[in-house]
């Protein structure tokens, strides 16, 4: 069974607003999880 959890939020790098989430897989995959599309100038807290 694959399961995720929230590791770090993605922001947007100039207003601070979170655009996404970065999750972890059970498999020790990583992978982002957009709000409304994948942004290029980002940073991850």
């Amino acid at each position: 069974m694959l399961e995720a959890k929230a590791i770090k939020r993605i922001l947007d790098a100039k207003t601070r607003e979170v655009v996404g989430w970065l999750y972890e897989w059970n498999t020790g995959e990583v992978a982002p999880f957009w709000r409304a599309g994948q942004r290029d100038n980002v940073v991850y807290e």
